[in-house]
């Protein structure tokens, strides 16, 4: 087994919403292709819009020279950096931003927290004579914990850029000028809000602002996507995180 070295980085951990009901209301056939489609869009967003050579008429993502780590377990997907310079943050950013506005535009609804801080994974596998597999994916460190708490308490389909990066980063760059690419200020809707809790930097989910038709047609991709795969989407809390999401995409309204 290998592990990376103890220190604190930046990580993007994000939630599919909705999954048990994807997984329950679906049969194997189903289930087998659209596994796929979130296989594929996690290679996309660390190959950030590079493509090897076709294969076979196959066309995959390049990450031959990502330098962002990922681990998918289940409804979970988390990318990670292996240091904590500004160039390695930009390129998880990058990453971070294409997987946010994709799944939640095109696929299924994610939540997500960019967050700084210890993260640690021992991982290894193994296949012994009779065909049993040892696998061994081991996360741990502070910065797994309170990223999942914080994303457990998100109230929308959107990711939040912690106050744990704005800290590291602020006496090294212009944060507002570094963020700009891929984020905007806005104020979170959270299950249980501070009450002093004021606008946090959040993923974009397009790139500027859109007429009626644009903004029409988008709210019917964040309706697709909620509701796909035989999803429901009727009761009161799903409703919630709906509103509040359309709410967030009225931002973007011309």
């Amino acid at each position: 087994m290998q592990s990376l070295s103890n220190m604190k980085r930046y990580i993007a951990y994000f939630d599919y919403l909705g999954y048990k009901d994807f997984i329950l209301n679906n049969d194997s056939s189903h289930l087998r292709t659209r596994a796929g489609h979130i296989l594929r869009d996690i290679e996309m967003a660390l190959g950030q819009g590079k493509y090897q050579e076709p294969n076979g008429g196959v066309v995959l993502a390049d990450l031959s020279t990502s330098r962002i780590n990922c681990l998918n377990i289940s409804d979970t997907v988390i990318f990670w950096t292996n240091d904590d310079s500004i160039e390695s943050l930009e390129e998880l950013l990058i990453v971070a931003y294409r997987f946010n506005w994709q799944e939640i535009l095109f696929n299924i609804p994610v939540r997500g927290v960019v967050y700084f801080d210890e993260f640690e994974m021992l991982s290894g596998k193994q296949k012994n004579t009779v065909g049993a597999i040892y696998s061994a994916n081991l996360i741990y460190g502070k910065g797994l914990v309170n990223a999942h708490l914080k994303c457990e308490n998100l109230n929308w389909a959107g990711s939040v850029i912690d106050q744990t990066v704005i800290s590291q980063i602020n006496d090294r760059v212009n944060v507002s000028e570094f963020l700009k690419p891929f984020a905007k200020l806005y104020k979170v809707p959270y299950k249980n809000p501070c009450p002093e809790l004021r606008e946090e930097y959040v993923l974009n989910i397009n790139e500027g602002g859109l007429n009626a038709i644009a903004y029409e047609n988008t709210k019917e991709n964040i309706l697709r996507s909620f509701s796909n795969d035989n999803k429901s989407i009727d009761s009161a809390r799903v409703q919630e995180i709906l509103a509040n999401t359309l709410t967030f995409l009225d931002t973007y309204r011309e």
